[in-house]
């Protein structure tokens, strides 16, 4: 590997480390471990700082949907059945593993230290639970991704609607936001990764009209991003935000990232 800057290159080395930045040197490899003719460390930089960059990205968008997730299930079981309601079994499906999730529930009230459920402990002495609306503040995003797969038929088909989706796919693309939402929030790579946790996926159709090829590529992820945002946040700019990412690293092979050579002429980039 050509290194231009010696300097450059142990500061990156000290600060990053290498088994960090190893990952980022598979694509220059030969199958005898040797780097390909004209590989530089300043590519390496360059993929890493992309991969940084699109993980801050995702991480924006992806809160704009959890939130807006969290807000649905509230309103769903508070308008249905009260303020308590996710304390109740029968508002979730029957095969809904209900005491575990509120073994759950107290854990992470347990472990809190946020203030308003310390001052509601200290108002509402004679309350064993705490309302839905502060119960979806402390469940984690994959929890809540969970949960929002086990309410009853109509309160599912409401939430999936806030998302302009269906009961079919709602869980399904939530739950795999989670995943990479915890991949952004460890600096996990994503440039290039095959995700585990794929999303079920429409035929383009006139609610969905987006052409996928894989649904296990980081470009799935960025579409589903764009449906999701389209529905709480119509006065977003992510189509624009994401080719605007790209443009500032003309340079990265997005074809190791699922993404089409012809992606900006596809909805909903175009």
């Amino acid at each position: 590997m050509g290194i231009p800057d010696d300097a450059v290159a142990r500061q990156w080395l000290t600060t990053v480390s290498y088994y960090r930045l190893s990952a980022y040197f598979y694509p220059f490899k030969q199958p005898d471990e040797s780097f390909k003719h004209g590989t530089s460390f300043a590519t390496v930089q360059m993929l890493y700082e992309f991969d940084r960059a699109l993980r801050l990205l995702l991480l924006g968008a992806i809160e704009r949907v959890e939130v807006a997730l969290r807000t649905a299930v509230t309103y769903q079981l508070a308008l249905k059945m009260g303020p308590f309601a996710h304390c109740q079994p029968e508002a979730f499906e029957p095969r809904f593993r209900h005491g575990d999730f509120m073994l759950e529930l107290d854990d992470a009230e347990k472990h809190s230290q946020e203030s308003f459920v310390q001052h509601f402990r200290q108002k509402y002495t004679e309350e064993r639970d705490l309302p839905i609306w502060m119960a979806t503040e402390l469940l984690s995003f994959g929890t809540i991704s969970r949960l929002v797969q086990f309410l009853r038929a109509d309160g599912l088909k409401q939430v999936a609607r806030t998302f302009n989706t269906t009961e079919t796919f709602l869980g399904s693309w939530m739950h795999s936001l989670s995943y990479v939402r915890n991949l952004c929030a460890h600096h996990g790579r994503l440039w290039n990764r095959t995700l585990t946790v794929k999303p079920r996926l429409p035929s383009p159709s006139r609610w969905f009209p987006f052409k996928v090829d894989r649904n296990d590529s980081i470009y799935c992820i960025l579409v589903l991003t764009h449906h999701l945002l389209g529905a709480i946040y119509p006065t977003g700019k992510w189509p624009a935000q994401v080719k605007a990412l790209f443009d500032n690293f003309p340079a990265v092979p997005i074809l190791s990232a699922g993404i089409p050579g012809d992606w900006r002429d596809r909805s909903p980039w175009r």
